[in-house]
């Protein structure tokens, strides 16, 4: 008796069934590599040679650059003891920390805020953020020590939200940051548990990019030089970038003598767990002091505790905790 043959176009079916699972398999299980984000340190070391680098990225903010967020240097006309270089977050600006910026200028720091890749563009609907690469935020924060190290005798590095995770970035590469000061640091999604996190980041770096439209509720909050859409590209980069501090620190040392990082329990956007790991990775080694500091839950501060613009936000509570912490011996 004859065997019934499966019909060619259920084998083929089958066949690509297969071949599609055993596609996603490895494209959620496979590890990125991580080996290309390198620290290529060329610091600056002379006054004039810092305000030369800083007139190349300022050179950066063409036309299409919202009017209000170009890099900006608050400096005291010649190098003073305190440089404090503001890191802003994902979809903002220069702007989120306009206020913050001025009152450490006023108590005498020169005050750095460069603008991050493909972010503080006029058109809010923009389609760049979609081209963010891990590689590209590496480059940008040793870009932007390089500048600091020149304006003055010490350099603080803060860092909030993209601008943390690159803040963190420099406090595992660059020694010439004698404080780095890093909150809310988005090294993963905050609803997934950290199992989940490694599959998540593979997917959203190795899939089509997907504009993400903003809720209506985030449009109303938004202040009006924010994006109203997200890269999933993007997110994924900086999960990468995040990743590759994450596996460093797990054997090497933190160049940065001293790490704060500030946690806010209130913040549902980042993954508390994975900042968590992280901070035990660079305490683990004993040659860096990593302290922390906690706001309160009924504090009830958003993701960004920085711009005034923000309906959550509370400076009069956050800008003299962020300052001591910036200032204290």
């Amino acid at each position: 008796m004859m065997q019934e043959r499966t019909p060619r176009w259920r084998r083929l079916t089958l066949a690509g069934g297969a071949g599609l699972a055993l596609g996603l398999g490895v494209a959620l299980g496979l590890p990125p590599r991580t080996r290309h984000l390198r620290s290529t340190p060329r610091p600056t070391t002379t006054y004039a040679a810092a305000l030369e680098r800083f007139e190349v990225v300022r050179a950066r903010d063409n036309n299409a650059v919202h009017p209000a967020c170009h890099s900006a240097l608050l400096h005291h006309g010649g190098p003073t003891d305190s440089v404090v270089l503001l890191l802003h977050g994902l979809t903002n600006c220069p702007l989120q920390f306009d206020a913050f910026g001025k009152r450490l200028h006023a108590a005498g720091h020169t005050v750095l805020v460069p603008r991050l890749p493909r972010n503080g563009l006029a058109d809010r609907r923009t389609t760049a953020l979609a081209g963010l690469r891990a590689d590209e935020l590496a480059a940008f924060g040793d870009e932007t020590m390089d500048i600091a190290v020149g304006l003055g005798r010490r350099v603080t590095v803060f860092g909030l939200s993209a601008g943390g995770l690159v803040a963190a970035w420099i406090a595992q590469h660059r020694p010439e940051a004698a404080r780095v000061i890093i909150a809310a640091p988005f090294l993963g999604v905050s609803s997934f548990a950290v199992p989940y996190q490694a599959m998540i980041r593979n997917l959203l770096v190795r899939m089509p990019n997907l504009m993400l439209e903003d809720s209506a509720k985030e449009l109303a909050e938004k202040p009006a030089h924010n994006y109203v859409r997200k890269s999933s590209r993007s997110l994924g980069e900086l999960m990468l970038l995040g990743e590759g501090v994450l596996r460093e620190a797990r054997h090497t040392a933190p160049a940065a003598p001293e790490i704060v990082l500030v946690n806010n329990p209130a913040d549902f956007v980042i993954n508390h767990q994975l900042v968590d790991l992280l901070g035990r990775r660079w305490r683990s080694h004993g040659r860096t002091t990593v302290d922390e500091y906690v706001f309160r839950v009924e504090d009830q501060l958003g993701h960004d505790i920085i711009d005034p613009l923000q309906k959550t936000a509370k400076p009069d509570l956050v800008y003299p905790v962020l300052q001591h912490l910036i200032e204290r011996r």
